[in-house]
C-alpha cells in the first residue's frame, strides 16, 4: 500500500521528527540555491531528464516533496507515484509556506 498525499508545513516537522526522509526540492537549481528546507536535495521538476534522475532514487524510502508554493511539488508527487514510489508527501505552500510557519 502506497501513501501519496499533500501535508501541512507543521504536520512535515513532525514527521520529520520522528521517521527518516528524503526531502526532495523540485525548483531550479537557482532558487535551491537561494534558500531550502536543511538537508534537502534539489531534483529539478522542469528538467526534460526528470523522470530519468527520479529513478536514481529507492522508490521505497520515504520522501517529503516541495517547490516555492505547492504547484510543481503536486505535478512530481504524481509523477512519483506513477513511477512507482510508496511513501511520498508534498508539502502544501512549498518552501514559502515553509518559512511562513
Amino acid at each position: 500500500m502506497s501513501t501519496i498525499k499533500n501535508i501541512t508545513p507543521i504536520e512535515a516537522l513532525k514527521l520529520m521528527e520522528n521517521e527518516d526522509f528524503i526531502i526532495l526540492d523540485v525548483r531550479a537549481p537557482w532558487e535551491f540555491a537561494e534558500g531550502h528546507i536543511k538537508n534537502a536535495e534539489n531534483l529539478d521538476f522542469t528538467d526534460p531528464d526528470f523522470s530519468e534522475n527520479l529513478e536514481k532514487f529507492d522508490k521505497n524510502k520515504k520522501y517529503i516533496v516541495y517547490c516555492k508554493t505547492g504547484r510543481r511539488g503536486g505535478l512530481a508527487l504524481k509523477a512519483m507515484k506513477e513511477a512507482g514510489f510508496t511513501e511520498v508527501y508534498n508539502l502544501i505552500g512549498g518552501y514559502v509556506g515553509w518559512n511562513v510557519e
